[in-house]
């Protein structure tokens, strides 16, 4: 039996990248046929309820809410609801370098990356005509770059999504371009088996983020998978890490190889 999404968790706040978020949620939901559980941490001072104004919005996609509130920080908060619920996908609106507190936002998303067992849907304001019929699926030559391949699957399966490979690198050694070409090599047979439409190209590039992308920008991506140990360890060092996140138009996916699904049976 395929894996699809069955809990799916949404951070938030109000702010134009938090709805920009809901939009992905419930179109999300929808393609799942599931309820989105939307929860929303208050301040010291916060009276707000947004629990009606959801489900207005959530009712012409058939969605039913579950509306949480909590207080306390942030990202620790949702991360101990992620757990507790057992979620299976995350989305949270990132405000990005334009926005307010744009360091501290992007710290809870990454902190919420970093500690999740679950897929996180980082959001930009800027991603609200974008959606997922084009999923961008970035590979290095680190052995954990495949692990993301099942949910480019899963994602393509309910949008009914092409795929669009890309090998980034950014050495010139050939050795390095044959074990990334062998790499996309056994993804492309993969998804030939599934009968997902999908595409390949190599780039080379000092700014591998940057590379990343511009590559999805030209084929119209409405979605980037990364494992998150690429996000925060391999690609990216100190406020690097918030390059893709904070500056990506695109939604990112951010997968953790703790992940239990990658850990049981993802079937790749």
């Amino acid at each position: 039996m395929d894996y699809k999404f069955t809990k799916i968790l949404l951070a938030y706040d109000d702010s134009p990248a938090s709805l920009v978020a809901l939009d992905k949620a419930l179109k999300t939901c929808r393609a799942f046929r599931t309820d989105l559980y939307v929860v929303y941490v208050k301040g010291k001072n916060s009276n707000n309820n947004y629990s009606a104004e959801l489900q207005e919005k959530a009712t012409p996609f058939g969605v039913k809410i579950h509306y949480i509130e909590k207080q306390g920080n942030v990202s620790r908060e949702i991360s101990h609801l992620e757990k507790e619920m057992k979620a299976d996908l995350i989305l949270m609106g990132s405000h990005g370098v334009n926005g307010f507190q744009p360091f501290w936002a992007g710290s809870n998303t990454l902190r919420v990356v970093g500690a999740s067992n679950c897929p996180v849907i980082s959001v930009q304001e800027s991603a609200i005509n974008s959606d997922f019929s084009h999923i961008i699926l970035p590979l290095d030559d680190s052995d954990d770059t495949r692990q993301k391949v099942p949910y480019s699957l899963i994602m393509a399966k309910a949008f009914k999504s092409t795929v669009h490979i890309v090998s980034l690198t950014k050495t010139k050694n050939e050795d390095v371009h044959k074990k990334l070409n062998i790499y996309a090599r056994q993804v492309q047979d993969y998804l030939d088996e599934k009968e997902i439409n999908h595409t390949y190209e190599l780039r080379q590039a000092n700014n591998l983020p940057q590379a990343c992308i511009d590559f999805a920008k030209e084929k119209k991506g409405g979605l980037i998978l990364m494992m998150s140990e690429t996000v925060l360890l391999n690609w990216f060092m100190g406020t690097g890490a918030q390059q893709l996140i904070n500056h990506s138009p695109i939604p990112v996916m951010a997968i953790h190889t703790r992940d239990l699904m990658l850990t049981g049976a993802s079937g790749y």
